[in-house]
């Protein structure tokens, strides 16, 4: 595979200062059992105590060696797989920054989370102990069966005669291995997904007593994952009994038509037990062999699925122009634009609308009437396909993604807050901005009124999502962050419907202070937000049905100046 030859050609340096190691310690291996063989053999021969210390000697100072180059072995080779997953997992994170948000809408967090973090486990075992044990068993294989070829060669033919049974069933078996090893990893993958799912709704579970319904649905998924595993075992644990079966097959062959050449003088005692030591250090690596080939059998499949994230590339044509992107005036164009979401439906139909620079637009309409949506192009999240978005007269698809983002701010009705202070969430886009521009931008947006509340004021920090913190004030420090980027273009996606009318009017004010000369997009389902604007624009099912001042709209009787008078009959009614 292309990602493995580029790993080990990255630490080429390291896997070969291992590998050195490695020759050394199966060298000290194989030459130990014929150390033995003369020592055995002196000691037949009667030879003096000094001359069989010496071999005992020997095979002392070899057992010493051996430890140290076997330590050094592991650092060089298990130091080179935690690296190489080190850099994947960098890369691997890097690029799920550079992906767009189709991708996102496809793949599951949970799904990305598994790959993200447990396929990178069974990399690093394939890299670490799958290749240390691969060269192990190559070097001892090689060389092991060449020294009992040296000892008697029909006894080794005889030895491995079982061989090629065993060969044939590891191949037969491994191809199982990898498919219920998949199985097991795409049910990880569920896991992750369910347990992530239920944790960012917890509050949700807990409102609608669903916690025993959610703890069995995560039992069924968790039995399955076990009976994947078991599976997978069995198959694992095949593998070792064929190995160690036809390795005891093996060395009851060597003992008895072994025995019959020490019988028959062919073969010295010394050298029928330096040939059961080979075979008994071969035995080891072949029992090792059934667990390589289900290391590298999940390993090959974990790294299949990180390259099929790796692949997937932006359907954003700016995300793959370089270079600053020109100073935005504010001046925005939509031309026969009509957009749909992947996979979905169409949501927005044949918009033509033009917003001069620094005007303030106000959109009201139904739910689902695609007001979200329009205002969510203009912060580059979606390509533009059918019909043209322009941007002082450029058309959005020509223009740096990136140069694009940091003259536009949303502020989505939904806002997300990171588990930072108050503080270090109004500075995310802009986290080196002096402090007293912080605190002017969490005046504009009336956090200076809660500050009594929070025990270290903006310095404050927030739970995970923002929960230690009210609706009203997650969208309020949200309004702040955006405000914060001294943005060209600001959008509010019904940003102020959780935020008291007496509140939204001071914000609301600041913000016409702080926008003048900007171009400013509102939403609300509240007539009194958008009353201000410039232009107010009414959306039904994708399409732009009405258009016009406030004044003309309220008096063209139609469906803004209906929803007017609704919202006037529901505040007198509050009012009572």
């Amino acid at each position: 595979m292309p990602f493995i030859r580029r790993a080990l050609r990255a630490y080429r340096r390291d896997f070969l200062l291992g590998f050195l190691c490695l020759l050394g310690t199966n060298g000290l291996t194989l030459v130990t059992p014929w150390l033995l063989k003369h020592g055995i053999e002196g000691l037949q021969e009667k030879q003096s105590l000094a001359v069989v210390g010496r071999y005992a000697a020997a095979i002392a100072g070899a057992a010493i060696l051996l430890a140290i180059l076997r330590t050094w072995s592991r650092l060089y080779v298990l130091g080179a797989a935690r690296r190489i997953v080190a850099d994947l997992r960098l890369r691997l994170f890097a690029h799920l920054q550079t992906l767009p948000a189709s991708f996102y809408a496809r793949h599951r967090t949970g799904e990305i989370m598994s790959r993200a973090v447990n396929d990178l486990l069974l990399v690093r075992s394939l890299f670490g102990p799958g290749v240390l044990n691969v060269i192990n068993v190559s070097i001892l294989y090689s060389a092991g069966l060449a020294m009992m070829a040296v000892l008697d060669p029909r006894l080794t033919l005889a030895a491995i005669l079982p061989y090629p049974v065993l060969l044939y069933a590891v191949s037969r078996v491994s191809r199982t291995i990898h498919q219920r090893s998949n199985a097991a990893q795409e049910q990880l993958a569920e896991i992750s997904n369910k347990a992530q799912e239920n944790l960012s709704g917890i509050h949700q579970v807990k409102a609608y007593a669903r916690e025993d319904l959610e703890v069995e649905a995560f039992s069924i998924l968790s039995s399955d994952y076990r009976q994947r595993n078991l599976a997978l075992a069995r198959s694992r644990g095949l593998i070792v009994v064929l190995m160690t079966g036809l390795g005891g097959l093996s060395t009851i062959i060597v003992l008895w038509l072994g025995g019959r050449h020490v019988i028959a003088g062919t073969l010295t005692l010394g050298g029928l037990v330096a040939f059961t030591s080979y075979l008994t250090i071969l035995t080891g690596p072949t029992i090792m062999m059934g667990w390589v080939l289900g290391v590298f059998q999940r390993g090959l499949g974990a790294i299949r699925r990180i390259e099929e994230i790796l692949s997937q590339t932006t359907d954003l044509p700016g995300d793959l122009l370089t270079g600053p992107s020109p100073t935005l005036t504010g001046q925005v164009s939509f031309r026969s634009l009509s957009f749909g979401y992947p996979g979905g439906r169409e949501v927005l139909h044949d918009i033509d609308l033009e917003v001069p620079a620094g005007s303030t637009i106000g959109l009201v309409g139904p739910v689902g009437s695609g007001k979200s949506t329009l205002v969510r192009l203009l912060g580059a999240v979606f390509p533009v396909r059918r019909g043209a978005l322009l941007f002082d007269g450029a058309d959005f698809n020509d223009l740096p993604t990136r140069g694009l983002r940091e003259q536009i701010a949303i502020v989505p009705q939904e806002t997300f807050l990171f588990s930072r202070t108050i503080a270090e969430n109004i500075a995310l886009g802009r986290p080196d901005a002096p402090r007293a521009e912080i605190e002017q931008a969490a005046e504009i947006a009336q956090l200076t009124r809660d500050l009594h509340a929070w025990p270290h004021g903006l310095d404050t920090r927030v739970g995970e999502r923002g929960v230690t913190l009210s609706g009203g004030q997650r969208q309020r420090v949200a309004i702040a962050r955006a405000l914060l980027m001294d943005p060209r273009l600001l959008v509010l996606d019904d940003a102020l419907s959780s935020i008291d009318a007496d509140t939204e009017a001071a914000i609301l004010s600041g913000l016409r202070r702080f926008m003048r000369g900007r171009t400013t997009f509102v939403i609300s389902h509240r007539v009194a937000t958008v009353a201000g604007a410039d232009r107010l624009l009414v959306l039904d099912e994708g399409r732009v049905v009405e258009s016009g001042t406030p004044a003309e709209l309220l008096a063209a009787d139609g469906p803004f100046a209906r929803l007017s008078r609704t919202q006037q009959i529901e505040r007198e009614l509050e009012a009572m």
